[in-house]
């Protein structure tokens, strides 16, 4: 599978994948998304394939910063990058997953490059982007989801995750995306791991550690665990026997509440990592209010 970044419809002209007015360039770079991150790396991880590779093969649990920071990067360089920029990346995701294969503890084979595991990576990021507008931002119309959807399908084709792989639209994703839940997903190792680090999470630095960073973590910890656990399908979260409240519930839309008006007073830009704000100011060049409907088509470069 060719790591070239696949052009949208629309024949000579148009930017190989998401560019200025796409949705991809209004929502991939939200840091209000970091609340929702854990949740996704949890789905994640829930796959057999991606669980045993992550236990195997990772150093998450001892570096889950870096492990973060690389994926936003990665989401990051896919999305806003140039077209050499884009197939660079995945390049370098094709040959560092090329060597994760081995038996889980259950004794079955797995290799990371499995085409279920790739797309289920890939494609829960989708939701994830469209789930942090509806609980922190605004709730997309069906039309944008649909549309975002595509879009992402599209970074999946140049990242080369297999076209039959990927459900065709955003509802059929939908259906995929329940079944995955209901009859793949399961309780392992990383996904424990990885739940042990929301509630108690490790220094950036060593020199951080003891004391004074637990008592400066134990509120947001509490807070990104609420986040996280209330992020899950309930399936899923029953499979992990994790508890869940009416009460809690209630907690978790007050604080969505809360954080979806602190951001409607900010200007957009201060919404998105350092490295985004500078592509959503070009983005609204071309009239799309994040979110927002797109109010004036962005040129298209002459053939040549």
């Amino acid at each position: 599978m060719s790591g070239t970044r696949p052009s949208h419809a629309g024949g000579c002209g148009e930017r190989p994948g998401p560019g200025p007015g796409s949705l991809s360039w209004s929502l991939v770079g939200d840091a209000r998304g970091l609340l929702l991150a854990p949740a996704t790396i949890v789905l994640q991880l829930a796959h057999p394939t991606v669980g045993a590779g992550m236990a195997q093969h990772s150093d998450f649990t001892r570096h889950p910063w870096g492990r973060l920071l690389r994926t936003i990067n990665s989401s990051i360089r896919s999305t806003y990058g140039s077209e050499r920029v884009a197939a660079g990346e995945a390049a370098r995701l094709r040959e560092m997953h090329a060597g994760i294969t081995g038996v889980d503890d259950r004794g079955r084979r797995y290799a990371a490059l499995d085409p279920a595991a790739s797309a289920w990576v890939h494609l829960t990021l989708s939701r994830y982007f469209i789930d942090v507008q509806s609980l922190l931002g605004r709730r997309l119309p069906d039309s944008d989801a649909e549309r975002f959807y595509r879009e992402w399908r599209t970074v999946g084709l140049g990242l080369g995750v297999p076209d039959a792989a990927m459900p065709a639209d955003w509802g059929a994703f939908g259906r995929y995306f329940d079944t995955v839940v209901s009859d793949v997903l399961e309780d392992n190792q990383a996904v424990r791991h990885a739940l042990a680090l929301t509630r108690r999470p490790p220094p950036p630095a060593r020199w951080l550690a003891g004391p004074l960073w637990d008592r400066l973590t134990d509120r947001p910890a509490a807070l990104h665990e609420l986040f996280t656990v209330g992020a899950l399908p309930g399936q899923l979260r029953e499979r992990l026997g994790l508890a869940w409240s009416e009460a809690e519930e209630r907690k978790l839309q007050r604080w969505a509440t809360g954080i979806r008006r602190a951001g409607e007073a900010l200007p957009a830009p201060l919404h998105y990592y350092p490295q985004v704000a500078p592509h959503v100011l070009a983005a609204a060049l071309y009239g799309r209010r994040p979110g927002g409907p797109l109010r004036r088509r962005p040129p298209v470069a002459r053939c040549a």
